[in-house]
């Protein structure tokens, strides 16, 4: 048997009416078990009225006082170390005697470095074009230059190089050269 649209439209009302006087039978409609706990007017019994006038006194008195601190942490109940004033520092002892000379500052690249290029017939290794006075000397890694700085790496912005007898690296940056 089919069932129209309408009647399963009446049929799922009706399971909603049930559903929702359900709920309200058992939450709502019972007077005793009420949500907000609230009973009938036979079973209401009035507080006994006492004087009050003493704990409002205390109450009064216990608002107006006043905190004086007295030097102790009142969260913690621990006793309370009073700090002794700090002693004098007294000065690090130096030693006397011979002082050890400074190191060595890094090493200087008197020539400018304004240049770099590859050389096919080189094997594709990278050259750099250093400026000495007017003299333009092309060195490539692992060069040595002014009998003691070695050339390390040649890079797009800067040559690194080491001073072969400290062994104390330092870098250039890429210069223009002076325009004459």
């Amino acid at each position: 048997m089919a069932y129209t649209k309408q009647q399963k439209e009446l049929g799922t009302l009706a399971g909603l009416v049930l559903v929702a006087g359900l709920t309200w039978f058992f939450f709502v409609g019972k007077g005793a078990g009420s949500p907000t706990g609230l009973t009938g007017p036979d079973k209401y019994q009035p507080i006994d009225a006492q004087d009050y006038s003493v704990v409002l006194d205390r109450l009064r008195r216990a608002q107006s006082t006043e905190y004086k601190p007295s030097g102790r942490n009142i969260f913690v109940a621990v006793p309370v170390k009073v700090a002794e004033p700090p002693k004098p520092v007294e000065p690090p002892h130096l030693d006397s005697g011979p002082v050890p000379p400074p190191p060595p500052p890094p090493p200087q690249l008197s020539m400018k470095f304004f240049g770099y290029g590859t050389l096919p017939s080189g094997g594709g290794s990278r050259q750099a074009f250093l400026l000495d006075g007017d003299e333009v000397k092309i060195v490539s890694e692992g060069d040595t230059i002014q009998n003691h700085i070695r050339i390390i790496h040649i890079g797009n912005d800067r040559i690194e190089f080491e001073d072969t007898n400290t062994g104390l690296r330092n870098s250039a940056v890429l210069e223009m050269p002076p325009s004459t």
